[in-house]
């Protein structure tokens, strides 16, 4: 019996050890033990830059990038450090203000807000929300055709801090680092740009991807920057924190993720069950849990895509099932046409074109309905009900002997990789 969750919510699974190919977690990497002097470690010994120390004392208009909801960085426990280094430096609190890289997310609302950044923070700055659509600054064009428009708040800064956090993420490869800028506070025509160059092929725990090169060559036009960014286990606690060079400092800090989510198998599977909690805001979301599943599942195989999306397709993108069952070339025909109201849905339309050449999906959801599912990308996923995934997988025992069958924990940030010893990272449940 294998025990799944959808949402909070559990699943179990009878599922016979002699066909279970694999049962992957994240590692099982004890957080630190005093967070808050973990996280004045990193600010007071950056990697590949100043401290912070050094470079807010000439700063009057200090701007924080922080990311938002949907990600579990955990700005309340960070920020106030920030805020007391800053002091010490000079900057007085007046002269500084949150910016919430929501990218082309919704607003947050206030209880959000206070959750994410706690109440010590919201009493002593100002906190504002970025919106795709306005209040932008345009830098021209970068060298693979990408039109750069930043937020003006950050923009006009003298230093930006940029605070978030890494797992293994698609199409940058990583999450952290020059993300919050882009797409974290970018324009909506930037940032869908950013996503067609990751929509060719999935990059998920490569480095050095092209997202990655666009958003570095961007945030070397706009500096300076210093980066904190959290590394996390699958508890939320904090394993590490990395701070300094926007560049330096990632690469020190996936070096350490890797540690925590890069999890070895031995052979895949021809039924991945993919679950993504926590991540299950919306399909925009919870789609990281196909990506991870890629890795793992035979070509031809199934991809069984586990997660409630309370908030449907995504609330900022809901008018991808109008363009649904597009081909590639109708894709790139309309964008030529300039026919996208919301281009970044046209880069998402082409991901899960390639991921359904190579697999078949079917996604266990309440938050999307069948019909709505199956106008998602050119051939449609299929649809399961929640109640209906473990008759499901015993249907497919029956039907296919010797079907291998893999299941993904926190797939939405995790990182399975071929190989190892046994191959298979298994942690028992408490």
């Amino acid at each position: 019996m294998v025990e799944i969750n959808y949402g909070p919510e559990i699943i179990a699974l009878d599922i016979p050890e002699s066909s279970l190919c694999f049962d992957l977690h994240p590692r099982p990497v004890k957080g630190v033990v005093d967070e808050g002097r973990e996280i004045r470690r990193a600010v007071r010994e950056p990697v590949g830059a100043a401290s912070l120390h050094q470079l807010a004392s000439s700063s009057s208009n200090v701007i924080i990038v922080a990311d938002d909801v949907t990600r579990p960085t955990p700005a309340d426990r960070i920020l106030p450090i920030v805020l007391e280094e800053l002091n010490a430096a000079g900057v007085a609190d007046r002269q500084i203000r949150l910016v919430i890289a929501l990218g082309t997310h919704r607003a947050m609302t206030q209880t959000e807000i206070e959750e994410k950044f706690g109440g010590e923070v919201l009493s002593r700055i100002p906190v504002l929300q970025h919106d795709c659509m306005r209040n932008l600054v345009d830098y021209g064009v970068t060298e693979r055709g990408t039109r750069i428009q930043i937020n003006r708040w950050v923009s006009e800064a003298d230093l930006r801090i940029e605070v978030g956090h890494i797992v293994p993420h698609h199409p940058t490869g990583w999450g952290g680092g020059a993300k919050m800028l882009l797409p974290g506070v970018a324009g909506q025509e930037t940032t869908a740009q950013m996503h067609l160059l990751g929509s060719r092929e999935p990059r998920l725990g490569e480095v050095e991807t092209p997202c990655r090169q666009e958003m570095e060559d961007i945030a070397a036009k706009i500096g300076p920057h210093f980066l904190i960014n959290s590394i996390l286990n699958r508890e939320q606690e904090i394993v590490r924190v990395v701070a300094g060079d926007i560049v330096e400092a990632h690469r020190a800090g996936v070096e350490v993720a890797k540690r925590v989510w890069g999890v070895e198998f031995e052979q895949r599977a021809d039924l991945a069950i993919s679950s993504t909690y926590p991540v299950d805001y919306d399909l925009f979301q919870a789609d990281k849990g196909i990506f991870a599943a890629e890795l793992a599942t035979v070509p031809g195989g199934e991809i069984v895509l586990v997660s409630p999306c309370y908030e449907g397709i995504s609330p900022s993108h809901a008018t991808l099932v109008e363009f649904g069952n597009l081909s590639d070339e109708d894709v790139w025909a309309m964008l030529k046409r300039d026919e996208f109201d919301d281009p970044l849905i046209a880069a998402e339309l082409l991901v899960f074109n390639h991921i359904e050449r190579r697999n078949r999906v079917t996604l266990v959801s309440k938050g999307v309905d069948e019909e709505a599912t199956r106008r998602v990308g050119k051939d449609g996923l299929n649809h399961l009900s929640p109640q209906s995934l473990s008759s499901y997988v015993e249907s497919r025992l029956r039907e296919t002997s010797g079907l291998r069958i893999g299941v993904i924990h926190q797939s939405a940030e995790i990182l399975p990789i071929a190989g190892g010893a046994r191959g298979v990272h298994v942690i028992e449940r408490s």
